[in-house]
């Protein structure tokens, strides 16, 4: 086969390769539990829309005998437009990722399998949390928090460990940036409490006690604790 006839092959076959670098970039961040999930959606989608364009400007001279390659043109202009609208929202998006640490103890509690992806890792802390194994709990979810700094969930997990523990000062910091961002669960104002108590800031944990019987009022034991706390303020 001559130069030409090589080129010609790979010019019509771009835009179908394009097409599947686009499906498998896209589908990837599921397949690799990435934190990158959106970059790659955005690459996945950028790729497609370049295999169309590249795909119509094959096919120009067939659209022109047909007098559609105006309409074709205007489409990919305004498709262009959209996807550098979305591009640019995700890359602001991408910026205000959390630049803060995770507070968490310098030495290694539990031996994290290194294989593992966030889903797995969710699942593997899910039992350890089951079974009561707290030094489990404590590294899986530190894991996935660096990982992933958005899974605040995650984060809330990390911080009842640490107060389980009884890394309070850790947990005070870790409560603090997961309530900030919506996990406000009872159990996590409850153990917040906790640790509060432990570092001495009483007040603040008679509020983290009272959002916590907000969430769930069966706790007794909590609203005999409230009172104590009162007589030492």
């Amino acid at each position: 086969m001559d130069r030409k006839g090589i080129k010609d092959r790979l010019r019509k076959s771009a835009p179908g390769i394009l097409a599947l670098a686009g499906i498998v970039l896209g589908s990837s961040p599921w397949l690799t539990g990435s934190l990158y999930r959106n970059s790659f959606v955005g690459a996945g989608i950028a790729l497609l829309f370049l295999s169309w364009v590249w795909a119509s400007f094959n096919d120009k001279e067939k659209l022109i005998g047909e007098n559609r390659w105006a309409n074709q043109k205007k489409a990919m202009v305004a498709m262009a437009a959209c996807l550098a609208v979305g591009l640019g929202m995700l890359a602001f998006y991408e910026a205000q990722m959390p630049k803060y640490e995770v507070a968490k103890v310098s030495k290694e509690l539990y031996r994290v399998p290194p294989q593992l992806n966030k889903r797995q890792l969710r699942e593997l802390g899910a039992e350890c949390n089951t079974y009561g194994n707290t030094l489990c709990s404590h590294d899986v979810f530190a894991k996935i928090v660096n990982i992933d700094p958005r899974d605040y969930l995650a984060l809330a997990n990390l911080a009842m460990a640490q107060s389980h523990l009884g890394f309070h000062q850790f947990a005070v910091i870790n409560f603090n940036k997961a309530i900030q961002n919506g996990v406000r669960r009872y159990d996590v104002y409850k153990f917040y409490g906790h640790s509060l108590v432990a570092t001495g800031d009483l007040k603040k944990a008679v509020v983290a006690y009272k959002a916590s019987l907000n969430k769930n009022p069966n706790q007794q034991s909590l609203r005999k604790k409230i009172r104590e706390i009162l007589t030492q303020i």
